[in-house]
């Protein structure tokens, strides 16, 4: 049979699509790290030129005190340090460059952040404000407001009506003839002891001269 009608073909397996590859992420940079480590080089660097700076010295004075093959010797050697030297020093001005982009970048960081930390704290402020508002009924904000006035209004009359004066009237000419029989008085009480007192002295005198009068005598 197979031979008469021939056999199917086959079709070949289908090849699944290798899986898709993720771009590998940049790697953040570690500030605080990569500061450290500017650091410690600033510091190696400074501590070897103040070594060759030790050497040097040496090495002219060898020179100085020297000659011969051990000035030669000693001056070749201060040369070569010196190279050295120079070239530590502009190796440690670059790493200064450095750092100093370094910290105006952890600068500019930490801004970014602080403002990012503010902002969100501040949505969360006006998220939850926005609920307490959801709360409160401004028609009955407007009720109480309302009797708040009108209280006001009451205590306000209150106070007035306990201040109030409730005097009588009085006559003005009724007042004056009070007032003219108060002076009187007061004009009569002052002259009574001045006349008991010219009265004592009358009498006074009069008992003098019934004592002295000749003819009783």
């Amino acid at each position: 049979m197979n031979r008469l009608f021939g056999t199917s073909k086959q079709e070949p397996p289908k090849q699944q699509p290798p899986p898709p590859q993720n771009p590998q992420q940049p790697k953040v940079l570690d500030l605080t790290e990569q500061q450290k480590r500017s650091e410690a080089k600033v510091k190696e660097l400074t501590e070897q030129i103040q070594e060759l700076d030790k050497q040097i010295s040496e090495q002219y004075y060898k020179a100085k005190n020297s000659k011969g093959v051990q000035q030669t010797t000693a001056k070749s050697r201060a040369v070569m340090l010196l190279k050295r030297k120079k070239m530590l020093e502009q190796q440690l001005g670059q790493m200064l460059n450095n750092q100093m982009t370094l910290d105006q970048v952890a600068f500019t960081k930490e801004n970014i952040q602080n403002t990012l930390e503010m902002a969100q704290a501040m949505q969360q402020v006006v998220a939850v404000q926005k609920e307490a508002f959801k709360e409160i009924d401004m028609d009955k904000l407007d009720d109480i407001m309302d009797d708040m006035e009108d209280m006001k209004f009451e205590t306000d009359y209150m106070n007035d009506m306990m201040n109030r004066n409730y005097g009588c009237d009085i006559d003005e000419s009724e007042l004056d003839r009070e007032m003219a029989e108060i002076e009187n008085d007061m004009n009569y009480n002052a002259f009574q002891p001045q006349q008991q007192q010219q009265q004592a002295s009358y009498q006074s005198l009069m008992g003098q001269k019934q004592v002295y009068n000749p003819q009783t005598n």
